[in-house]
């Protein structure tokens, strides 16, 4: 899923470890001062029980500031750190997109080319019609193949998921509209895998990962609680014992509602694919930011076709200027330009924001539900000059 990066949020513990590289400046101009600042409000927030995750931010490969705030395992007391690992869940949709970007660039697939010419077994509606650049920009029709409410879990192979998508009808005419869709990106790693003619979590790792250095980030179906140095997650339960799927609160309002309590999710199965889920860390997003805006993953001409907005994008109280590229956000925050993903899961939350004009990046995972917008609407703020910025 997606998360309102206008929403407000919350959860978590204590303990942290930071390293602030000072003496730099930020995209606004503002002295890299500010860091340790908005470190110093993390902590305090990882005290109170409302954040528990890390931040990684960097200009142009230096280090403004690596940080990781409360408990990976809160009953092992085990502390987050600089480089434990998190679910990426949405994010992990940049990751694809790349992917097709460079199969298009390699001319093994085109953007108006449609389903049925690189897959089988789709009936007609979505074989002839639906696109990869309609599945890219979420205006496909297709829903969420992960959404389940019954006993049976979603497939939790790719050949499992294209098979239940094949046969799920159509939400709205390919094209008509728009609608968030995990079902568009499963398809899209499907084509990767039939144009490349590899494995789409080895496609991923060779033309994705490892030029872009980040060997801590895997795309595989796992247990939180079974992957060395990741942390638990922490899913905030309403009084019946099920996932608050309540409106997030308003500044000013307690994070975790009365009688919503937070349960160690670690055990469940995590389903990694082609529309997230992968494990990561900030140093890895930051990784990825940076191959991305320095042209190690796709030409500069394919990089800006990929985040450049297609599709604007209505949310309640969301920024005037916010649109949807290939696999990308493209938002501008006070005149600022930012790209990048957010995603969330039941106990995970992450973001990460890429300042190309800058070469800035903040990325930002957090462990326990309700915790990363205000975090990241303070780093935005910091970043673009808007209201909410902090003076130290």
């Amino acid at each position: 899923m997606t998360l309102n990066r206008r929403s407000f949020l919350g959860g978590a513990l204590t303990a942290s470890s930071a390293i602030v590289v000072a003496g730099c400046r930020t995209s606004s101009g503002k002295p890299a001062s500010v860091w340790p600042s908005f470190s110093d409000a993390l902590r305090q927030q990882s005290i109170a029980g409302t954040f528990s995750g890390a931040v990684r931010v960097e200009q142009n490969g230096q280090v403004l500031l690596d940080a990781a705030f409360g408990m990976a395992d809160r009953t092992r007391h085990i502390a987050n750190t600089p480089t434990t690992k998190f679910c990426a869940a949405s994010m992990g949709k940049m990751f694809t997109a790349v992917a097709i970007g460079q199969l298009v660039s390699a001319h093994k697939v085109a953007f108006d080319d449609t389903v049925g010419k690189h897959l089988p077994g789709f009936p007609s509606a979505i074989a002839d019609h639906v696109t990869v650049a309609q599945l890219l920009t979420h205006t496909s029709g297709m829903g969420d193949v992960f959404q389940h409410t019954g006993p049976t879990p979603p497939p939790d192979t790719l050949t499992g998921q294209i098979a239940q998508i094949a046969t799920t009808p159509l939400l709205f005419a390919p094209g008509s509209s728009s609608a968030y869709s995990n079902s568009g990106f499963v398809v899209l790693g499907a084509i990767v895998q039939q144009a490349s003619g590899t494995a789409y979590p080895s496609y991923i790792h060779d033309h994705v990962f490892a030029p872009a250095g980040m060997s801590a980030t895997d795309i595989r179906v796992y247990r939180p609680a079974d992957v060395p140095g990741m942390a638990h997650g922490y899913e905030l339960d309403d009084a019946s014992g099920r996932p608050d799927q309540g409106p997030p609160p308003g500044p000013g309002q307690n994070p975790v509602p009365a009688g919503d309590t937070f349960r160690d999710n670690a055990g469940e199965v995590q389903i990694g694919n082609p529309s997230g889920g992968a494990i990561s860390t900030t140093g890895d997003l930051a990784r990825f930011a940076r191959a991305l805006i320095t042209h190690q993953l796709l030409d500069p001409a394919m990089t800006a076709t990929l985040t450049t907005g297609k599709v604007t994008v209505h949310r309640p109280g969301g920024p005037a200027q916010d649109s949807y590229a290939y696999g990308f956000e493209d938002v501008r925050i006070n005149g600022v330009r930012v790209i990048g993903h957010n995603g969330g899961t039941p106990g995970y939350e992450g973001q990460l924001d890429i300042y190309p004009d800058t070469g800035t990046a903040v990325a930002i995972m957090c462990n326990q539900d309700r915790a990363l917008v205000p975090a990241i609407q303070r780093t935005e703020a910091m970043l673009t000059g808007s209201a909410g910025a902090p003076t130290g």
